[in-house]
């Protein structure tokens, strides 16, 4: 009788340790014998670490005025610019440096860099050859930024061809 209590005792153990979180590579693991889900081998996303050299837009001429609007969770970066021509499509908020996706981190000096980037009329089409108008054809792009990472920011610079604007959380 003690032989058989030993023996369960021991292969429950047994059992328990293969589930461990420190001993999920072990073949003693049940997730893991029939092709269970493996941890990744490298942080890189899936699609690849989006390269903005890649990126055919470029900076937008001018920066009009950038501030804050109040949101649930944090806050949201309003940026207006401004082209001399009409027909800028494609406009985006992107970090200077290369980061993962969705994330803001802001530099050693607590300095978050971004760029408003987009994509300028075709050559030789219509809307290359218009003038813009100052008063109507602004152009609005805005980021949320959560309350967690505002916290990590000192200050945050948006950049266009033209000059850059710096603003406080």
């Amino acid at each position: 009788m003690r032989i058989a209590t030993f023996a369960l005792t021991l292969g429950a153990i047994l059992a328990v340790s293969g589930c461990s979180r420190f001993g999920s590579d072990s073949g003693l693991n049940p997730f893991g014998w029939f092709g269970g889900a493996r941890a990744p081998s490298t942080l890189e996303p899936r699609g690849g670490w989006k390269d903005q050299a890649d990126d055919p837009r470029e900076p937008v001429p001018q920066i009009l005025s950038a501030g804050f609007q109040p949101m649930n969770e944090g806050k949201l970066l309003v940026v207006q610019a401004y082209a001399p021509v009409k027909g800028w499509w494609d406009l985006e908020i992107v970090t200077e440096e290369i980061q993962p996706e969705n994330q803001l981190r802001p530099g050693l000096d607590g300095v978050l860099r971004l760029v408003l980037v987009g994509n300028p009329p075709l050559t030789g089409s219509p809307e290359a050859s218009m003038a813009a108008n100052p008063q109507v054809d602004q152009m609005t792009v805005a980021l949320p930024i959560s309350t967690i990472k505002l916290s990590r920011i000192r200050e945050i610079q948006i950049r266009s061809a033209s000059g850059a604007v710096s603003l406080r959380p």
